[in-house]
């Protein structure tokens, strides 16, 4: 099922021509929000995310897109869909054409965000180098580069890289968000380096500076060096869950410290 514009479909054949149209000719964006537990996790975080990226995107937002109408557009279809499951995933596409800004929503079930610390390994994707601008922040950017880099992890039998940008220093991985834990202290690239502002990352970096007083968090330039010198790495994302690497070229990380944070951490989203 498809919520189109407030429309519910059973499939896209079913929805406005114009709209499929824009859709197959015309710039969007995706925005994914999750639902646990009968709730929208994080909604305020993810509308403003959207109206940013709408502006940023230079997109007629609507008098109509407001905060209350958006989330009732999802929970139109969840409710339309009569789903019984406690966890899923929307998926937000907002299609910019010259007169309006339309949108699709679609729903899939998923499992609760859980932590992983089983066998995952990694490696640095350096065939494609991200550019460090402010536009990379922006989750529709890279997508190409993400899609290549996924075929590299696919063939070369690992669970996931890490993107690094046009200065050789770290932003994100495929899956979401990467810290560093080393001693005290918690790093994480800054938006300058490129990275993604996720929902799930504000959320986090808020939690720790707010919850967790025996780390301090820096939002800094990263040298992939720092990867081998760290004790601990985690990668957090709001589909994947949260995960502990284990293993990095030579070096195996045991997820003593990590464990304890997002083990605590997860506690407070599900």
């Amino acid at each position: 099922m498809f919520n189109c514009n407030g429309l519910i479909v059973s499939q896209l054949i079913d929805a406005d021509p114009d709209l499929i149209f824009n859709l197959h000719k015309n710039f969007s964006f995706i925005e994914n929000v999750r639902f646990s537990n009968g709730k929208i996790l994080f909604w305020e975080k993810h509308y403003f995310r959207i109206i940013a990226s709408l502006r940023r995107y230079r997109c007629k937002i609507p008098i109509s897109f407001t905060m209350e109408k958006l989330e009732g557009e999802l929970l139109k279809l969840f409710n339309f869909i009569d789903s019984k499951t406690e966890n899923a995933l929307f998926r937000f596409q907002f299609i910019k054409n010259l007169k309006q800004t339309s949108f699709i929503i679609s729903l899939s079930d998923t499992n609760p965000i859980k932590l992983g610390f089983e066998n995952y390994q990694v490696d640095l994707y350096k065939d494609i180098l991200m550019y460090s601008h402010n536009l990379s922040n922006m989750s529709k950017t890279n997508s190409d580069l993400r899609l290549i880099a996924s075929m590299y992890a696919t063939e070369n039998g690992l669970d996931d890289v890490i993107l690094i940008n046009d200065q050789k220093k770290i932003t994100e991985t495929l899956n979401g968000s990467i810290f560093l834990l080393e001693s005290n202290q918690i790093q994480t690239p800054s938006l300058y380096s490129g990275c993604q502002d996720f929902v799930l990352r504000q959320v986090f970096l808020e939690w720790i500076k707010k919850n967790v007083k025996e780390y301090n968090v820096l939002e800094k330039e990263i040298n992939p060096f720092e990867l081998q010198k760290s004790e601990e790495i985690f990668i957090i994302s709001l589909e994947k869950g949260l995960q502990c690497l284990t293993k990095y070229k030579k070096s195996i990380y045991s997820p003593d410290k990590g464990l304890i944070l997002l083990e605590k951490f997860t506690s407070c989203l599900n």
